[in-house]
């Protein structure tokens, strides 16, 4: 098997037997490169490495960015814990 289908198979395995509308084959490369090949974990490292190159250009917008990422995580947490809690009842 050639190169890129081995990722896109993976790829599919590893989304659910869906390649995401958002994905290039640059995404695909470099997921190769990380090993990573869940959309929504690569999506989470592709962050990760943004909030850290913004972090070296100007420190404080990084403090104001992460509060924001933390409060919206928090949100979706309380957001499935309430449907969790009303399709229990």
């Amino acid at each position: 098997m050639g190169r890129m289908k081995e990722i896109y198979m993976r790829v599919m395995h590893e989304n659910d037997g869906q390649v995401p509308e958002e994905m290039t084959i640059a995404d695909m490369a470099h997921m190769k490169e990380l090993e990573i090949y869940n959309w929504e974990e690569y999506e989470r490292e592709q962050e990760k490495i943004r909030l850290y190159r913004v972090k070296q250009e100007n420190p404080r917008e990084i403090t104001k960015a992460a509060q924001i990422r933390e409060f919206w995580e928090e949100e979706l947490r309380q957001g499935k814990n309430r449907r969790l809690k009303e399709n229990q009842q």
